[in-house]
């Protein structure tokens, strides 16, 4: 293992050895940090760390609630405190509450412990705390320096003591020199004060607006020149940037930009943005996930703790081609002991927690990274995902970007896609079917013209015609499902394109992320009713995944000569949206093939009914969303398909009443004398004599909200000369099929529409 190297701060008192939870004090990493594994943690691996972890912290409180001090009184217990909290931890539990009770009555003091005390206090209950917040933060708004950093504060007792009767610890002469030292700002007190001072003003705490101006000129002008931090301001000789603090001042400039961006000038906001930029990439080029990078093992849970903060208040999934959570999550877990520990000490683990819990919420969206101007400023989904909070799905969210050159899999890492920028959109050519595979496999892509910028708008237009040359842009109405998904809404300036089954692509013109940047998150406005109207859409009831899963993409089988015997199944072309879910019907024949060994070719072949080989043909599969016509001929030769004892699957996609009227209006002009009719309870398509026996099926809660009691599946069926010709469903099958949702859709549920559908091929294909 390597030796660490010293403090930083030369010929200053050692202060940074009294750090509460020795952040900045811990001089070698406790367990050898490895490369991570190949195989990345699950995330039900990742619940049982942080279950662990939480129970090992439990079992090291003491009577009292608290736990034990490392140097400065009370910050262990803050710490530790405020990580139980984030992981989960109801603050009623015995513990937390009793963590907590210690913590507010912890005096101001010392900028680390006041800034953990805020951190805890407002992730328990910061109505219930009010008083105790607000006086800690006017003591950290007092303790600011000229300069808009931070240090120590005041000297505690026992460091004044110490130094009178000659201790070792200080090498200060003088108790003056020593309060210098402790009120000499640095980055490392300094961003711990930003971080709670950001919570506490979210939470309704007074923050003077004054102070974000001075800490962001601060962070801006200690800039070093390759882009990072040190964490010693105004030395003689310039300071060494290093991970842990350039990470933590990164995250900070983001708090203190999320303050600022609507009172400054626009130079300004660029001019903070900038500075960021080359921050993060100052940590793309150095990082490490060995140490802390420019300082080994010195400090190096302050690194992953910083690392995560500047990670997820910039949305990056990624430090250069580093995948930051995915490789220190697998190093966290794996390197976990069995009593639930990392290390020996506390502070270490708790700063462990930290990065997992706060690290591993599910995704709710995506930011694309293109080639042009796209939108480097994080408050507008910030904003977005904190007012979501637990509203969509009982869960917190978070959002972080997307190259455009990833795979498809990590574009399918979130439900919405969000494009926004300014100038022509502008993509790799080989990246572009991206944006259409991601569609086409269930994702929501929200095209946001930022600032209303034309160039943009007028440049996305182009692309979705040339992707997507049937469906068009139309105008979101008040009635569609998107405009009433969570809130009642009037759309303005929206634009939907229809893909498949649902509004799949949407375009803002005048821009919507504005709006989201603007609002305040906890309070409601149309903005933000919109964006949860997108969210509810678009996850369609589906719980989010784990943030590390890897999406699974759909794959079309490929286009081989079937086996020798094997039976074709045709899907009828006709002039509506004829294959909505092109997933869905080969993914039910592979399921035939593998699970029953019918010797099925792999994937429907597109017919017309005036096809001259339509005989060829056992079965023929008819579906979409609204209403479709034939012609004279091709109805004649679907009647004389059926006459000769062809057998038609039809289903209607998403339950829509214009495609089941059209249906009904089909059979009623093919056999005037007959109609469908719904199969009884013991059918045998059923009762198990194909596939499986069918008594009960669940549905959406569409279907639900209309027919609360229905619990019995509905098939209705045409007979001809004593044989059933066909099968017609009005509730959606093709869910259970491709695994895709559709908000609003009346549909059978998944697992039974699945259940249905082999019974019904089964049945049809039975000789």
């Amino acid at each position: 293992m390597p030796a660490s190297r010293t403090n930083v701060a030369c010929g200053r008192p050692r202060v940074r050895a009294l750090f509460l939870s020795a952040i900045a004090a811990a001089a070698v990493s406790a367990f050898p940090p490895h490369t991570p594994a190949a195989t990345p943690p699950t995330g039900r691996q990742i619940r049982a760390t942080i279950l662990r972890s939480i129970e090992a912290m439990k079992r090291a409180q003491r009577p009292d609630g608290r736990w034990p001090d490392y140097a400065q009184k009370g910050g262990v217990t803050a710490l530790v405190t405020y990580a139980l909290l984030q992981a989960g931890v109801s603050p009623n539990d015995k513990g937390a509450a009793a963590g907590l009770e210690s913590v507010r009555r912890l005096k101001n003091q010392s900028t680390y412990v006041v800034s953990l005390k805020v951190l805890a206090l407002v992730a328990a209950d910061p109505a219930r705390y009010k008083a105790e917040i607000q006086a800690a933060v006017d003591w950290l708004v007092g303790l600011q320096h000229a300069t808009g950093a931070w240090g120590y504060g005041k000297p505690p007792p026992s460091a004044i003591a110490d130094l009178k009767v000659g201790g070792a610890l200080q090498t200060a002469r003088s108790e003056a020199e020593l309060r210098r030292a402790y009120g000499r700002p640095d980055a490392s007190n300094t961003q711990f004060a930003i971080l709670a001072l950001s919570e506490a003003d979210r939470a309704g705490a007074r923050v003077p607006a004054d102070l974000w101006r001075k800490a962001d000129r601060h962070f801006r002008s200690t800039q070093l020149p390759g882009g990072g931090w040190g964490y010693v301001y105004h030395d003689p000789d310039p300071a060494e940037a290093y991970g842990s603090i350039t990470a933590a001042v990164v995250a900070s400039l983001q708090l203190c930009h999320e303050r600022l961006a609507r009172q400054g000038s626009a130079e300004t906001m660029a001019d903070r943005l900038a500075t960021i930029e080359r921050g993060i990439e100052w940590i793309a080029r150095n990082y490490t996930i060995k140490e802390n990078p420019n300082r080994e093992l010195a400090w190096y849970y302050f690194w992953l703790y910083a690392l995560e903060r500047a990670g997820v208040t910039s949305g990056r999934r990624t430090f250069g081609e580093h995948d930051w959570f995915r490789e220190g999550t697998a190093l966290l877990v794996r390197g976990q002991r069995g009593d639930g520990r990392w290390t020996d000490r506390l502070y270490h683990d708790a700063l462990c927690l930290l990065f997992l819990a706060k690290g591993f919420k599910p995704l709710m969206v995506q930011r694309l990274q293109w080639q042009g101007q796209w939108r480097h400023d994080p408050r507008d989904l910030d904003h977005l995902v904190r007012f979501l909070g637990k509203r969509v799905g009982g869960d917190p969210v978070d959002w972080r970007t997307v190259a455009s050159d990833a795979p498809l899999a990590d574009y399918l890492a979130a439900p919405i896609l969000h494009v926004t920028g300014r100038g022509p959109l502008r993509m790799l050519a080989a990246s572009v079917p991206r944006l259409k595979g991601y569609v086409e496999q269930g994702g929501l892509i929200l095209f946001d013209a930022q600032g209303g910028d034309a160039a943009f708008t007028e440049s996305v237009r182009r692309m979705m015609a040339e992707q997507f040359p049937e469906s068009k842009f139309a105008a979101l109405q008040a009635d569609h499902p998107l405009a009433r998904a969570a809130h009642r809404l009037t759309p303005k300036n929206i634009e939907i394109m229809t893909v498949g089954c649902s509004a799949a692509i949407v375009l803002a013109p005048k821009g919507v992320g504005d709006g989201w940047a603007a609002a305040n998150p906890d309070r409601a406005d149309d903005a933000l009713r919109f964006g949860e109207n997108l969210a509810v859409y678009a996850t369609g009831g589906r719980r989010l995944p784990d943030r590390l899963s890897v999406a699974a993409v759909l794959q079309m089988p490929p286009d081989e000569p079937p086996p020798r015997g094997a039976l074709r199944i045709g899907q009828i072309q006709h002039d509506g949206q004829w294959r909505p879910r092109p997933y869905a019907v080969p993914a039910l024949l592979k399921d035939l093939a593998d699970r029953f060994g019918v010797a099925v070719y792999n994937r429907p072949v597109p017919v017309r009914l005036t096809d001259l080989n339509l005989g060829t043909f056992p079965v023929l599969y008819l579906t979409g969303h609204y209403t479709f016509s034939l012609s004279d001929a091709e109805r004649a030769a679907l009647k004389h398909f059926l006459q000769q004892g062809g057998f038609l699957w039809a289903h209607a996609c998403c339950g829509r009443e214009a495609f089941d009227k059209a249906v009904r209006e089909l059979v009623t002009d093919m056999f005037p004398d007959a109609r469908l009719e719904e199969l009884p309870p013991d059918h045998d398509l059923y009762g198990g004599k194909v596939g499986t026996r069918i008594e009960q099926v669940g549905y959406s809660p569409a279907v639900k909200a209309e027919l609360p009691e229905l619990d019995r599946p509905v098939l209705l069926g045409l007979e001809r000369g004593g044989h059933l010709v066909m099968v017609y469903s009005p509730y959606g099958l093709a869910d259970g099929l491709d695994g895709l949702r559709t908000f609003g859709a009346r549909t059978v549920a998944p697992d039974d529409a699945r259940r249905l559908a082999i019974n019904i091929l089964l049945y049809a294909l039975e000789p």
